[in-house]
């Protein structure tokens, strides 16, 4: 009686049942803040590869895949953060006239070196364990 009742748990509440992994959280902070700053650079930094930048995030996360215990299904969804996340701040940094207006990414600047900042610090935490940098 108490396994069905804990298997009709999982079956029903899925996501609470089944935390994500601390090394994938912190994988996850890594991939928000490098596509926002992506997403900006895209819009803002003249001759910026994009695909590039995101090929050398993976590349990254696929090295370290082993080290941190992180899973195909993990990298997918980091993968699909990614895009999200880079679709939503273009979109907004858009509507905001960035891509037309050029002049304008002088005034988001501090926010997305913030961004930059954090996302460097999250390198640092990733890579500090492994003694890669």
């Amino acid at each position: 009686m108490k396994i069905r009742n804990i298997i009709l748990y999982f079956l029903l509440f899925p996501k609470f049942g089944l935390a994500e992994s601390t090394n994938y959280l912190l994988f996850k902070d890594l991939v928000q803040y490098t596509s926002s700053v992506d997403a900006y650079s895209n819009i803002c930094v003249k001759n910026f590869n994009h695909k590039q930048a995101e090929t050398d995030l993976f590349d990254l996360i696929l090295i370290l895949k082993i080290n941190y215990r992180l899973e195909e299904n993990d990298i997918m969804a980091l993968r699909d953060k990614y895009h999200r996340i880079n679709k939503s701040t273009t979109s907004q940094l858009t509507q905001l006239g960035l891509n037309k207006r050029k002049n304008l990414c002088k005034k988001y600047l501090k926010i997305f070196e913030g961004f930059d900042k954090k996302k460097n610090e999250k390198l640092t935490e990733i890579l500090a364990p492994a003694n890669i940098q």
